[in-house]
C-alpha cells in the first residue's frame, strides 16, 4: 500500500498539479544541456530541440533508463537514433514509462536543418499512447520545434516549444495535453566547459529554470551538476568515454520522494574528419 501511495505522489509531482495531464518525457534535467553546446552534443540532445540534428555530423545511437524515485513502477526507457540524410538530419525518439498497469509510451521523428551559419531549425511529430489496466489505451498525437540561435562563438541562444496547438488524450477523456515553451541560453567558456541555463514556462505552471554546468577534465572524462527549480531538485553526472562508446552515470533528489538514479549509453559513429 506504501508504494502504491507513492506512485501516485510522484505522478502527480511528476507532471504537475492542474487540471491537464502533461505526459512529456520524464528523464533527468541533465539530458537538455548538450542541446546548446556544440562539444557536449549527443544522441539525446535534439529530444530537447530539434534544432541540434543540424549540427550532428555522423549517426549517433542513446539508450537511456531512469529508475523514479527507486521505484520499479516508474521506471523510464528511452531509444533516440539520428542519421544523416541529403539536406538535413532524421531523429527517431521511443520512451516507456511505468509498468504493466500504468504505462506511457511515446514514438517521435524528428528533422533538423540548417538556414546559414547563425540559424537550425527543427521539428518533431509524436504519437502517444497511454494504457491503464481496466480502461484500455488513449491515443494523442502532437507536435515540437525548436530554433538554435548562434549570436557568438560561444553562445548558443535556443527556442523550444511543445504541444503548441494542444491534443487531447483520447475522444472522450476530458484530458489534454499541456503546451511548453523554453528559452535557453548556453555558454561555452572553453571547449572543456559549458554552461546552460533553461526558462520553462509549462500550462498551469509557475515558470520555472534548469540550470547547470558540464566539465570535460579529459577527453574521456567528464562530469556535470545542476539544479531543476519547479521541486527544487539538484542533480549530477558523470561519463566515461572509451572510443566512439560513452557510459554516464546520473542521479537527481526530490526533497519528499528521495533519489532517482540512471545509466544511459551512447554511441557516436565516426564522421569523415575522423576517418
Amino acid at each position: 500500500m506504501k508504494k502504491f501511495y507513492l506512485l501516485v505522489l510522484s505522478i502527480i509531482i511528476s507532471y504537475g498539479c492542474s487540471a491537464q495531464a502533461v505526459h512529456y518525457p520524464v528523464q533527468i534535467p541533465y539530458i537538455s544541456l548538450g542541446a546548446y553546446s556544440g562539444n557536449f552534443t549527443d544522441a539525446f540532445s535534439f529530444t530537447c530541440n530539434q534544432a541540434i540534428l543540424s549540427s550532428q555530423k555522423s549517426i549517433s545511437v542513446g539508450l537511456y533508463t531512469e529508475r523514479r524515485f527507486a521505484l520499479k513502477e516508474l521506471n523510464f526507457y528511452s531509444l533516440a537514433l539520428s542519421f544523416p540524410v541529403t539536406s538535413g538530419f532524421i531523429g527517431i525518439q521511443l520512451n516507456y514509462f511505468g509498468y504493466t498497469a500504468y504505462n506511457e509510451s511515446k514514438l517521435g521523428i524528428a528533422y533538423g536543418k540548417k538556414l546559414g551559419k547563425i540559424a537550425d531549425i527543427g521539428i518533431q511529430f509524436d504519437y502517444n499512447l497511454i494504457h491503464i489496466t481496466g480502461y484500455g489505451n488513449t491515443i494523442a498525437l502532437n507536435g515540437e520545434a525548436g530554433i538554435l540561435l548562434h549570436p557568438a562563438e560561444k553562445i548558443n541562444i535556443g527556442l523550444h516549444v511543445y504541444n503548441p496547438f494542444g491534443g487531447n488524450l483520447g475522444k472522450n477523456t476530458g484530458e489534454r495535453l499541456a503546451s511548453i515553451y523554453k528559452f535557453a541560453l548556453g555558454y561555452e567558456a572553453s571547449q572543456q566547459v559549458c554552461i546552460h541555463v533553461e526558462i520553462i514556462k509549462e500550462e498551469n505552471i509557475p515558470v520555472h529554470v534548469n540550470a547547470g554546468l558540464q566539465y570535460c577534465f579529459v577527453k574521456q572524462f567528464f562530469a556535470g551538476v545542476g539544479i531543476e527549480t519547479s521541486s527544487t531538485s539538484p542533480y549530477g553526472c558523470a561519463g566515461l568515454r572509451w572510443k566512439n562508446i560513452r557510459v554516464d552515470l546520473a542521479a537527481t533528489y526530490h526533497l519528499q520522494l528521495g533519489f532517482t538514479p540512471a545509466v544511459v549509453f551512447l554511441f557516436q559513429g565516426k564522421n569523415k574528419k575522423q576517418e
